[in-house]
C-alpha cells in the first residue's frame, strides 16, 4: 500500500544504496525465523504464530520471530482462538527465514523467503519524522545507520536508505527534538520498511521497535483535531518555542476564533471569558484572580506545557460551563532518557525601559516577588477595626501601619529578563514498566508601561453628551513570576501513573498617577495608587491510566482513567495605597482633550474630602477536585462499532476572602489642611509621626464588612456518552451529563447592625450533546453538534464587594441577585486534510442564551466621577459566525528553504434584546465583547541547511461592545478594531546544543481605543517589546 506521505517529486535530500560490507548491521543469525504481518498493508497484532508447538503472540508492530532448527517446520496462524492458516518451510543449519503473511478475508496467507546465513538481499528503509507538536515534517533532523551512512531529513520529515536486510539500530538527531534511538529495526529483502516517527520536544529517548511496512498512525495536534469527535482545535509544544510562547495565553491567540483579552483569559468565539472553562489534565482549578471566575491563562509556564487542547462543542465527558469553549492544558511527561534545557531572555519594552519612574519602595527578598514584613497588617490594626470607637489618636495613629511604606523613590527601570530550567530522564526500569521524572523551573522578572488618555462624559440630552472628566492615566506594573513544577511517572504495559506538583507564583507590583480634570466640580486632581498583589497557586494531581483486556473486565475491552486533584489558589494584596491632591475647581470645558492646558501640580494640596486610604485583602480558595472516566467497547465487528465513555466528576471549593481598610482623617479644626502642609506633594512629608502626635491626623478603620466573605461551591457530575462507528463512513455520539451544582456565600456580619449579605446559586439540570462525524472521502469529513450548557457566576460576582481588577486597574461590584445563564448550541464543520499537517476547515455555529450575563458599567458622581463595573442579567440574546483557517506547506525545488503558511479568520454576528425597568424588551444591541471579525495569520520560512527560523504572526481583533452603560441616557462603551504584527528569528549557534532567538512584539505600536458615542473613553499604545533570548540544551 503506498503511503500518503510518499515523497514529491524531489524525493529525499539523500538516496543512498549500500550493499557493502561496510554497513553496521546486526547479523542474521542462522536458525532465525521472522515473522511479519500485515492486513491492507498495515501491521496485525492480534495473531498467534504456532511453529513445531511453540506459540507467541505478534507484537504491536506486526513482527515475531523463532529461532528453529534445521529441518521442515509446520506454521498454524490463529486469530482470536479460531484457525486462520497454515504454512510449511525447510531450512538448513546455514539458512534463515524471512516470512511475509498477509490477513485476506480473515486467512493468513504466507510467503516464505530462505536465505543462507551470509547471504546479502536488500530491502528500502524509509521514513517520515513527524513533530508530535504541529503534525509537521520536523527539517533538518539527522538519521544515520553508521557514521559513514547519514542522510539529513527534507522540508517534509522525509529520509531514506537501501540497506541489506538485518536488524537496525536508527539514531535520530535534531537541535530542539535531542537524540532519539531505534532499537531492533527489521529490514527484510526485497520490501520497503516505513519508519514514521513521531517525537516531542520533551527530551531524548529510546524508541522500542516502531517498524511499519507501508503505514502511517499520525500522534500530532492536527491528526487529534481531525480524530476527535468534537469540535477541537490543538496547539503543540513545538509552536511555544517556535512563536516565542512564554505561557499559555500567548499560544491560544493563534487558534481560529480566540483572541487573549488582558494578555491572560481567552475570548473564544467573541465569548468573553467567563464562557470558557480551563482545565488541567481535565480537572477544575479554581483561580488566583478574584476579578475573573476562570484560571489566568498566563500563569501557567510553556515549560510545563506539551500542548493545549481547545474544545468549542461540547461532550459529556467536560463540564457543561463551556459555551464557548473548554481549554484543556496538558501537562508535560517524564522523558525516558535524560535531557535538559536552559534558558535565558532579556528584554525591552518601547517607551519604558532605562527611564526613571517614581515607584513604590521595594527591598529584600521582593526582587523574587515576596513582600517584606513591612507591609503585614499588625494586630493593633485588626483590632481597631473589631473595636466600638475606630479611631485611632498620637502615637496609636502613627504605629497603626508602618508609615515608612507611603515613600516612594525614584527607580530606573531595568530590561525584562527570564531565566528556565528544566531536566528529566529515567529514574528506574524494571520488568513491569519504567519510572520518570521531570522538573522545571523559571523566574522572570518583567515590566509593562500604559500611558492612556481618559474621559467620562454626562448626558446633556437629546441623546447629547459633553465631557465630564478628562485625566492623563500613567499605570508602570513589575510581574515578578516564580514557578516550578516536579512531574513523575510510571508507565507500564497496561497501567500509567503520573504525579504532578506545582508552584505558580505571580507578584504584581502596580504604580498608577492619574492627573487632570475630575469630578462634578472639574477639579484639577492629582491621585496616586500603590498596591503589591501576590497571587498564588498550589497543586497536587495524582492521574492514572489503566487498560483492562476482555479477560480482565467482564468480558469487555476498558480503558479507565482517573485524577485527583488538591489545589489552593490565592491573593494577597498587602497594604494598597491611596490618596489625592486637589487644585483649583471649577475649570471649564472647551469640548476637547487637553487636561493638562494648566498644570496645577504645584499649588495642589493633598485632599480634604477624599482621606488617604491603606488596604489590606486576602483571598484563599481550596478545591479538591476528582474524576472517574471509562471508555468500554461494547461490539465490535468487521465495518463498525459500539463503544461508550461513562464517570463521574466531582469538586469542592471553599472560598475565605478578609478586608481591611483604614484611613487618615484630618482632626484640625473644620478639618482643614494646615497651611504649613500647603503645596506639599509628597505624601510621606505630611503623615509624619508628628502630623500624629501634634492632633493633625488620626487614623480610623473604614473596614466594609461587605468585603470580607466566605463562599463554598459543591458540584457533582454524571455522564454516559454511547459511541457508534461504521468504519470509514460515519460516528455519532449521544451524550447526556447530570450535573449539581450549589454555591453559597455569607459576607461578615456589620458589627454595628448584626446584618450580613447572602447569596446563592444553585441548579441541578440535565446537558445533553450529539456529535456526528460523516467522513464523505478519505481526507473530507463533516461535523455536526447540538449540546445544551451553563453559564454560572462565580464568588466574586455575587459578593456584593468592591474590589479592584488587577489587570485593567478598573474598579468592580459584586452582584447578589445574578443569575445563570443557559445556552442552546449549534456547530456545523467541514474539514478537508491533504496531509497529517496540511488542512482547510469551514465551520459555522449558533449560539442562543436565555438571560445572558453581562458586563455592564456605570459612573458613581461625585469628586472623581467614578466609574463602576459590574455583572449583570440581561435579556435573551444569540452569537453566530462563521469561521475559516487553513494551513500548507510550501515546496520549493531547491530543497535550501521551507515555507509554511496557516491563518485563519472568523465572522461573527450577535444580537442582545435590552430589557426595561418593567423587564419588557425596549431595544436589541450586540452583545457585550463580542467582535464582529478575528483573524490570525502566521507565516512560517526555514533554511534547511543552517537551521535559521523566520517567523510572523499576525493579529486582528474586530470591533466590539466593551461594556454596556448602565444609564439609558449613555452609550456603550465601544472598543475599536486592532492589528498587532509579531515577528521572531531563530539561529542555531552549536547544532543541537546552543540556539539564539529574537522576537519582536507589536512591531506596529499598534494603539488600543475605547468610545463612547464616537468619543474616547480610553487611548494608549501598549507598546512595542523586544526580546533576545538564548536556549541550551544539554
Amino acid at each position: 500500500m503506498k503511503s500518503k506521505f510518499a515523497p514529491s517529486l524531489f524525493g529525499a535530500i539523500s538516496f543512498v544504496s549500500v550493499l557493502t560490507a561496510g554497513l553496521s548491521v546486526m547479523q542474521v543469525n542462522a536458525g532465525e525465523t521472522v515473522f511479519y504481518v500485515t492486513e491492507d498493508g498495515n501491521p496485525v497484532s492480534d495473531l498467534a504464530i504456532t511453529v513445531d508447538g511453540n506459540k507467541k503472540l505478534v507484537r504491536s508492530n506486526g513482527f515475531i520471530s523463532f529461532d528453529v532448527k534445521a529441518g521442515t517446520h509446520q506454521v498454524e496462524f490463529s486469530q482470536l482462538g479460531e484457525w486462520a492458516g497454515d504454512a510449511e518451510f525447510t531450512t538448513t543449519d546455514n539458512q534463515n527465514a524471512e516470512i511475509q503473511v498477509e490477513l485476506v478475508g480473515g486467512e493468513a496467507l504466507a510467503e516464505v523467503n530462505v536465505f543462507a546465513e551470509d547471504e546479502i538481499a536488500a530491502g528500502t528503509l524509509s521514513g517520515y519524522l513527524i513533530s508530535e507538536e504541529t503534525g509537521s515534517g520536523i527539517v533538518g533532523a539527522t538519521v544515520s545507520l553508521s557514521k559513514e551512512l547519514t542522510v539529513l531529513t527534507n522540508q517534509q520529515g522525509y529520509f531514506e536508505f537501501e540497506v541489506p536486510r538485518g536488524s537496525y539500530e536508527v539514531m535520530i538527531d535534531h537541535k530542539e527534538y535531542g537524540q532519539k534511538k531505534i532499537r531492533n529495526l527489521r529490514v527484510l529483502a526485497n520490501v520497503a520498511t516505513e519508519v514514521n516517527v513521531d517525537l516531542s520536544m520533551s527530551g531524548d529517548g529510546v524508541i522500542e521497535e516502531v517498524v511499519a511496512i507501508g503505514t502511517y498512525v499520525a500522534d500530532t495536534v492536527t491528526a487529534q483535531e481531525r480524530d476527535s469527535s468534537a469540535v477541537l482545535d490543538a496547539i503543540g509544544n513545538e509552536q511555544f518555542s517556535r512563536f516565542g510562547d512564554s505561557n499559555a495565553a500567548s499560544a491560544l491567540k493563534r487558534v481560529s476564533g480566540v483572541t487573549i483579552a488582558d494578555g491572560k483569559y481567552a475570548v473564544v468565539r467573541g465569548l468573553n471569558e467567563r464562557y470558557t472553562t480551563v482545565t488541567f489534565n481535565g480537572a477544575n482549578l479554581p483561580s488566583p484572580d478574584p476579578s475573573r471566575r476562570v484560571v489566568p491563562l498566563d500563569i501557567f509556564p510553556s515549560g510545563l506545557i506539551s500542548g493545549i487542547n481547545v474544545q468549542k462543542s461540547a461532550t459529556a465527558d467536560r463540564f457543561s460551563d463551556s459555551a464557548g469553549a473548554n481549554i484543556d492544558i496538558l501537562s508535560k511527561e517524564a522523558p525516558d532518557a535524560f535531557s535538559g534545557k536552559l534558558k535565558a531572555s532579556i528584554g525591552f519594552v518601547d517607551g519604558l525601559t532605562g527611564t526613571s519612574r517614581d515607584l513604590q519602595t521595594t527591598s529584600g527578598t521582593e526582587i523574587l516577588g515576596f513582600g517584606s514584613d513591612d507591609r503585614a497588617l499588625s494586630s493593633q490594626a485588626k483590632s481597631l477595626s473589631n473595636a466600638d470607637n475606630k479611631v485611632a489618636t498620637g502615637s496609636d495613629a502613627a504605629n497603626l501601619v508602618d508609615l515608612s511604606q507611603l515613600e516612594t523613590e525614584k527607580q530606573n527601570i531595568r530590561p525584562d529578563m527570564s531565566l528556565e530550567l528544566s531536566i528529566g530522564d529515567m529514574i528506574a526500569e524494571t520488568d513491569s514498566g519504567f519510572f520518570t521524572y521531570k522538573w522545571t523551573g523559571k523566574y522572570s522578572n518583567e515590566w509593562n508601561l500604559e500611558e492612556s488618555d481618559r474621559a467620562t462624559y454626562e448626558a446633556v440630552g437629546n441623546g447629547d453628551i459633553q465631557e465630564a472628566d478628562e485625566y492623563i492615566y500613567e499605570r508602570v506594573t513589575n510581574d515578578i513570576t516564580l514557578a516550578t513544577g516536579l512531574s513523575l511517572s510510571y508507565q507500564g504495559e497496561d497501567t500509567n501513573l503520573y504525579s504532578n506538583s506545582m508552584m505558580l507564583r505571580q507578584t504584581q507590583n502596580d504604580n498608577v498617577l492619574t492627573k487632570g480634570i475630575r469630578g462634578e466640580n472639574r477639579d484639577f486632581i492629582i491621585e496616586k495608587d500603590y498596591s503589591w498583589r501576590e497571587r498564588e497557586f498550589l497543586m497536587q494531581q495524582f492521574v492514572g491510566e489503566h487498560y483492562f483486556s476482555m479477560e480482565s473486565f467482564f468480558g469487555l475491552e476498558t480503558d479507565l482513567d482517573w485524577a485527583l486533584t488538591v489545589s489552593q489558589a490565592s491573593l494577597d494584596s498587602p497594604d494598597s495605597r491611596s490618596y489625592e491632591f486637589v487644585g483649583p475647581s471649577g475649570i471649564a470645558t472647551d469640548e476637547t482633550f487637553n487636561p493638562l492646558a494648566v498644570d496645577y501640580t504645584s499649588v495642589s494640596d493633598l485632599s480634604e474630602e477624599n482621606d488617604p486610604t491603606r488596604e489590606f485583602s486576602e483571598l484563599t480558595d481550596d478545591s479538591t477536585d476528582f474524576y472517574l472516566k471509562g471508555n468500554t467497547l461494547l461490539v465490535s465487528a468487521d465495518d463498525y462499532e459500539i463503544r461508550t465513555k461513562f464517570g463521574l466528576s466531582t469538586f469542592s471549593r471553599k472560598r475565605v476572602a478578609d478586608n481591611y481598610t483604614y484611613q487618615y482623617e484630618l482632626a484640625t479644626a473644620n478639618d482643614e489642611l494646615p497651611t504649613a502642609l500647603n503645596d506639599i506633594q509628597i505624601i510621606s512629608d505630611i503623615l509624619t509621626e508628628d502630623a500624629f502626635l501634634n492632633g493633625i491626623y488620626n487614623a480610623k478603620s473604614n473596614t466594609n464588612y461587605e468585603n470580607s466573605y466566605e463562599g463554598t461551591w459543591d458540584y457533582t457530575a454524571f455522564f454516559i456518552q454511547p459511541k457508534f462507528e461504521i468504519y470509514d463512513l460515519i460516528s455519532a455520539e449521544v451524550g447526556l451529563r447530570l450535573e449539581d451544582s450549589d454555591m453559597s456565600l455569607e459576607t461578615k456580619e456589620n458589627p454595628s447592625t448584626g446584618s450580613n449579605v447572602t447569596a446563592d446559586v444553585t441548579d441541578n439540570d440535565a446537558y445533553t450533546s450529539l456529535n456526528v462525524t460523516y467522513h464523505m472521502l478519505e481526507d473530507v469529513q463533516a461535523r455536526f453538534a447540538y449540546y445544551n450548557s451553563i453559564n454560572r457566576p462565580d464568588f466574586r460576582e455575587v459578593a456584593p464587594a468592591q474590589f479592584t481588577d488587577p489587570v485593567s486597574g478598573d474598579l468592580y461590584q459584586g452582584n447578589p441577585v445574578l443569575e445563570s445563564s443557559t445556552i442552546d448550541n449549534l456547530d456545523v464543520r467541514f474539514e478537508y486534510y491533504m496531509s497529517d499537517n496540511e488542512s482547510i476547515t469551514a465551520a459555522v455555529f449558533r449560539k442562543d442564551f436565555t438571560d445572558i450575563i453581562e458586563r455592564t458599567v456605570s459612573i458613581v458622581s461625585g469628586s472623581s466621577n467614578s466609574t463602576i463595573y459590574r455583572y449583570d442579567n440581561g435579556g435573551d440574546a444569540f452569537a453566530q459566525g462563521i469561521e475559516l483557517s487553513f494551513a500548507k506547506d510550501i515546496s520549493f525545488d531547491n530543497d535550501f528553504v521551507g515555507l509554511k503558511v496557516s491563518g485563519n479568520t472568523s465572522f461573527i454576528d450577535s444580537e442582545v434584546e435590552e430589557l426595561n425597568a418593567s423587564g419588557n424588551v425596549s431595544a436589541t444591541r450586540q452583545m457585550q465583547g463580542q467582535p464582529d471579525m478575528l483573524a490570525n495569520l502566521q507565516l512560517e520560512a526555514d533554511e534547511l541547511e543552517s537551521g535559521r527560523e523566520y517567523t510572523l504572526v499576525l493579529n486582528y481583533t474586530g470591533e466590539s461592545l466593551d461594556s454596556v452603560s448602565a444609564s439609558e441616557a449613555l452609550p456603550d462603551f465601544m472598543k475599536a478594531s486592532r492589528t498587532v504584527l509579531d515577528v521572531s528569528f531563530k539561529q542555531p549557534i552549536i547544532y543541537d546544543e546552543l540556539e539564539v532567538k529574537a522576537t519582536i512584539k507589536n512591531i506596529t505600536n499598534s494603539e488600543v481605543l475605547i468610545e463612547q458615542g464616537g468619543r474616547m473613553i480610553k487611548k494608549y499604545k501598549p507598546g512595542s517589546e523586544f526580546k533576545l533570548g538564548l536556549t541550551y540544551n544539554f
